[in-house]
């Protein structure tokens, strides 16, 4: 492990005092449970303790107001500003997840499959299905689509997968081949 201590910036007095402080007593209980040290191993011990010091200094922040959220979000003349102080790197981040999001062309989300057919009468199975899922769970989303060759009927459309879980846990028992599919659902017509 090496440190650059060019790069080192000390923060305020008394964390440097408590950790100087820290270290000498370490230090002097050492010594006193190990008198007969050689000054080797003296020095080579003081120097360990040099990066313990180096750590524990608090890092002057570099923060600037982020300008991320205004182009988002822009605020009209009679309304209140909030002011997002961040890293300028958070911005950059930031941006990124954005485009990324955006090359998506849709909002990610978690289906549960309860039904995929493909006989003369996988129309009807799927329907008849849904039919079946909403008089136990009515309230939840659900859809019946034609994937060709298939009908299948999906339900939930959670953001999360851990809500998906929790309703795959709910409805195993009456449906117990169903399964999470990851999609992207386009995004609402304006």
């Amino acid at each position: 492990m090496s440190y650059n201590l060019q790069n080192i910036q000390f923060g305020t007095i008394y964390a440097r005092i408590s950790v100087a402080i820290s270290c000498l007593i370490f230090f002097l209980i050492f010594v006193a449970v190990f008198p007969n040290m050689s000054k080797t191993f003296t020095i080579s011990l003081i120097i360990s303790i040099l990066p313990i010091f180096v750590l524990a200094q608090d890092y002057e922040q570099n923060e600037t107001e982020s300008s991320v959220f205004d182009q988002l979000f822009p605020s009209a003349p009679n309304e209140g500003k909030v002011h997002i102080i961040q890293e300028p790197k958070l911005d950059v981040v930031i941006m990124q997840f954005i485009e990324e999001n955006r090359k998506l062309n849709g909002i990610p989300c978690y289906w549960i499959r309860i039904y995929s057919g493909s006989a003369n009468n996988a129309r009807e199975q799927a329907y008849e299905m849904k039919a079946r899922f909403l008089k136990k769970y009515d309230g939840i989303r659900n859809t019946v689509i034609y994937d060709d060759p298939n009908f299948k009927v999906y339900i939930g459309g959670y953001r999360s997968k851990s809500e998906t879980l929790k309703l795959l846990n709910k409805i195993s028992r009456d449906f117990p081949t169903a399964f999470i599919v990851y999609d992207i659902i386009g995004f609402p017509e304006k």
